[in-house]
């Protein structure tokens, strides 16, 4: 319960932080947009497609699906700990064609739980 408790008032103070930032930055940031309709209209295709951008290189680095956990004091004393994308291989003695993936903190050649 407490473990809980204390993710969710980290990440409600993450979120606060984000916001008031977010607020602060909108008003001391002043753009300067050309004069015209066509210089105008060029400037917000600007504005697309470096916020389209930034979106595909968040999800280049996220991938598809979760995002990685924080492995920060998963793996013991082993470090550098990481996150890493692992395959769930059933105990099967057919091959299946696919498996499910999930993350696990990996240290050296070891996984941990996240």
């Amino acid at each position: 319960m407490g473990v809980v408790r204390h993710r969710s008032h980290r990440l409600s103070v993450a979120f606060a932080l984000f916001f008031v930032a977010t607020a602060l930055g909108s008003g001391l940031v002043v753009e300067v947009v050309p004069e015209g309709e066509e210089a105008r209209t060029r400037h917000y295709l600007e504005q697309w497609e470096q916020a389209a951008a930034a979106v595909v290189a968040r999800l280049r680095v996220v991938g598809p699906g979760s995002s990685p956990p924080t492995c920060q004091g998963r793996c013991g004393r082993c470090f550098p700990c990481h996150p890493v994308h692992v395959a769930i291989q059933p105990w099967r003695s057919t091959p299946m064609e696919y498996y499910p993936e999930a993350w696990r903190c990996k240290c050296g050649n070891n996984l941990f739980m996240p």
